[in-house]
């Protein structure tokens, strides 16, 4: 009973404290979710070391994870590795990288581009499981993006970097992955601002995922995840292909042509975050979960 009380008591606490962060002022400018605490709820952490009287239950007892960056940096308010829960993959945890500096933070990255030492000429079972090392170069999984943003209502930002050192970025209102059965394909992105501009509504949106050994691309002559050396949503063949050959030359790099046609970027980062609606849907699940 005191278990149940005071797990309860936590996640209320942690709910109204992801709440009130959350309307406050989400510009780059200042420093989102600065909610001031005497002490930290580092629910995850506390879950496992807590003691109830009765010792055969506190062994029985579930951990019960962060089901999203946003609920995993509300009281830490800070980027790095987190383990998160998605129950739908009956897994224990996963562990993500969450951005908790960038546009109020709360971001789970999928995919990010920083070193040559990752090679992302792959599989469809590589692209759909994952790979790589998520404090460097990496690709979550088609398989967990589908789960994650086929729950509830997502949002997207990408992060971009020339060579030269210039940044840029594009936000997407929207961002959900298809079932496997549908190839994983790119189904909603709705409006885009940044200063990337845009370059996956166009020429992507509505798109299969191709990788070496699956051509899901509507191009009659190419197979065009085999000749670009990638895993992407090609249609015929790219606007944009940001899993290229890393700082290779022209086309066969890391591309997002509306920064500037076939110049290879040498760093790109693909995050996503629960919208409002979807975290206050995603803790009503944990609660019900607890009790």
């Amino acid at each position: 009973m005191f278990r149940f009380t005071f797990v309860v008591l936590l996640y209320c606490i942690l709910l109204f404290q992801i709440r009130f962060c959350y309307f406050q002022d989400r510009s780059e400018s200042s420093k989102p979710c600065a909610c001031i605490c005497d002490s930290a709820l580092e629910v995850g952490v506390f879950e496992d070391n807590l003691v109830d009287e009765n010792p055969s239950t506190t062994k029985q007892a579930p951990v019960n994870r962060p089901l999203s960056c946003m609920e995993a940096t509300a009281a830490s308010n800070k980027s790095g590795v987190y383990k998160i829960q998605i129950p739908q993959l009956k897994l224990p945890s996963v562990d993500v990288y969450c951005d908790d500096d960038t546009d109020g933070g709360g971001w789970l990255v999928f995919q990010r581009r920083v070193t040559y030492k990752e090679n992302f000429y792959r599989d469809w079972k590589s692209y759909q499981e994952g790979f790589g090392d998520v404090n460097e170069s990496f690709w979550f999984g088609l398989d967990k993006l589908h789960v994650l943003t086929s729950t509830c209502e997502h949002e997207m930002y990408i992060k971009l970097r020339k060579r030269n050192g210039e940044e840029y970025y594009v936000k997407y209102t929207k961002f959900r992955i298809g079932s496997e059965s549908e190839s994983y394909a790119l189904k909603e992105l709705g409006n885009c601002s940044g200063t990337a501009g845009d370059s996956l509504i166009r020429g992507h949106l509505g798109t299969k995922f191709s990788a070496i050994d699956r051509d899901n691309d509507k191009h009659r002559g190419w197979h065009c995840a085999y000749y670009f050396r990638s895993g992407w949503w090609f249609h015929n063949c790219y606007f944009s292909n940001l899993n290229g050959l890393y700082l290779a030359t022209k086309k066969y790099g890391i591309n997002w042509n509306s920064i500037e046609n076939e110049v290879p970027l040498a760093f790109s980062e693909m995050m996503m975050r629960p919208k409002q609606s979807c975290w206050r849907q995603l803790m009503k699940q944990k609660l019900n979960r607890v009790v």
